[in-house]
């Protein structure tokens, strides 16, 4: 069974006391190799957060159906939700992502409304 260099890695016949490549000492055959130092008490790796939504398709299809000026205000605040994120404001990115969504429902509701009022007004007899 080869012995392999902690150092360089190189492969060494069993017998030998040091390496054939970098003349470091090889470990006896009957030691447990050293795998290094590993720290047990590290703290992990922090999660990285998950994007909110910014709810663009549907802020887009407001502004196009309905030419509401709310669905213009709900793709600035989808946007300003984005930077946040990629600025790791993981707070405000919410924040605005709930302002984006509340804006988007009212700016929903008020474009009903004004279809139905057009259509019962006559406008488009």
């Amino acid at each position: 069974m080869k012995i392999f260099c902690q150092e360089c890695g190189a492969a060494n016949d069993p017998g030998s006391k040091e390496c054939r490549i970098c003349h470091a000492s090889l470990p006896r055959n009957d030691s447990k190799p050293d795998y290094g130092k590993f720290n047990f008490e590290a703290s992990p790796a922090p999660v990285k957060e998950i994007q909110p939504p910014i709810y663009l398709l549907w802020s887009l299809a407001l502004t196009f159906c309905c030419c509401s000026p709310l669905a213009i205000l709900a793709i600035i605040f989808g946007l300003q939700s984005h930077l946040a994120f990629k600025n790791k404001d993981y707070e405000r990115a919410e924040r605005k992502s709930e302002s984006t969504r509340i804006v988007l429902i009212w700016s929903t509701v008020l474009g009903f409304v004004m279809w139905i009022v057009l259509f019962v007004s006559g406008v488009f007899d």
